[in-house]
């Protein structure tokens, strides 16, 4: 058994269960010592496949991630999917527990990442990939680790990543992708960004919540409006400076000014005219929020908009809202800004017509950030749906 860094305990000893070697296979059905709830779906059955992901319903054999936010129709947690093999290298493990250190490792875990809940673990599972070879090239190793933790009533996943040989990919999705996540990096030849990087501060871990999401409602769009894109500077407007009603904290920093730029982000330290989406986490060196990051143009239709709030119904609707998707945290709003791009064209195409929406709620303490979407038009140009800081 072994512990190594940031990784729970893995490897061959009492009670760890090793997968064939096998190119493209799997484990058999794994019973799980307790329900792991997977957005709003209650699993009692887990499969490790050999390829990097695991799935609830059935084993499953692809070697070829599909682009989030298509899986394919099925639940899925893909740590590090691509094509591996581990006939000549490497050990894939899996282990359950539901008392000892583990649990008590992963409380302090959860608790430290999520420190609103006041968790207590009653069942883990660790399943490792250790030095698995990709496919055909062997000799390569490539270490990564799915944990996934549970009390019965919240879900969380940790991935963690050791030695990455050069490849890609690592995220969750949904059999109808209304929640997905990829790890910023994933899909490109980028394999230090999961050696690397974090979304908990723990190089090489990422932490995600998993037993719900957050569907986000279209906010009422009485707002104030951004003037068209002066002509000399093609189509890439902004909002004067905001200030907002109530200091906004953005992981850490406290904000008392926001921009809402015309391509799809709004800003706090300036405003801001790209039209190029940055591939996260590379944001050009500035907090970002952006609902949908493309090259936008208002000139010839569609409204963009935005409004603040204070009191009144909006925050009502935004304090229902975040209790239904954060319910640990007894939140109420005290401001609320709305921006909404509506019917906008993509440039240099009049006529598209794309809606969406960002909706900013704060207590003063706790900090929202809500995306909603209506028509998006077809396009193919670049785009990103992002937060970064």
């Amino acid at each position: 058994m072994y512990v190594s860094g940031h990784f729970y305990p893995y490897g061959v000893g009492p009670g760890d269960t090793v997968n064939a070697l096998s190119d493209d296979g799997t484990s058999s059905a794994i019973s799980l010592l307790r329900p792991f709830v997977f957005f709003g779906r209650t699993y009692n059955t887990i499969y490790v496949n050999n390829n990097g992901h695991l799935t609830f319903d059935q084993p499953w054999y692809s070697y070829i991630p599909y682009q989030f936010p298509t899986s394919g129709g099925r639940d899925i947690i893909a740590p590090f999917w691509t094509d591996l093999d581990n006939r000549n290298n490497g050990v894939i493990s899996y282990k359950q527990y539901s008392s000892g250190s583990v649990l008590t490792q992963a409380t302090q875990n959860i608790n430290q990442y999520f420190p609103q809940l006041q968790f207590t673990a009653t069942s883990v599972l660790v399943a490792t990939w250790d030095r698995i070879a990709y496919y055909p090239v062997s000799g390569t190793e490539t270490t990564f680790q799915a944990v996934l933790i549970s009390d019965g009533q919240f879900s969380f996943v940790l991935m963690n990543y050791g030695q990455i040989a050069p490849t890609s990919r690592a995220g969750y999705d949904t059999d109808d992708s209304s929640y997905y996540f990829s790890i910023p990096g994933s899909f490109q030849y980028n394999y230090s960004v999961f050696t690397y990087s974090s979304n908990v501060n723990v190089t090489g871990r990422w932490a995600f919540r998993v037993d719900r999401g957050t569907r986000g409602c279209q906010f009422n769009s009485n707002h104030r409006q951004l003037p068209s894109d002066d002509p000399k500077d093609k189509n890439d407007g902004t909002s004067s400076a905001i200030s907002l009603l109530r200091p906004f904290v953005f992981f850490g920093r406290t904000y008392n000014t926001i921009y809402v730029n015309n391509n799809g982000h709004l800003t706090f330290d300036q405003p801001w005219y790209s039209y190029i989406p940055y591939q996260f986490p590379t944001s050009g060196g500035r907090d970002i929020i952006a609902p949908f990051w493309t090259d936008l143009d208002n000139r010839n239709n569609g409204v963009i908009s935005y409004k603040q709030y204070s009191s009144g119904s909006v925050l009502t609707q935004a304090t229902q809202n975040i209790n239904q998707y954060f319910p640990q945290l007894q939140f109420t709003a005290t401001s609320v800004l709305v921006a909404t791009w509506d019917r906008i064209a993509y440039y240099p195409v009049s006529g598209t017509e794309t809606t969406f929406q960002a909706v900013l709620i704060s207590d003063g303490q706790f900090s929202f950030v809500l995306m909603n979407y209506g028509q998006i038009a077809p396009t193919s140009r670049a785009v990103q749906v992002n937060i970064i800081w």
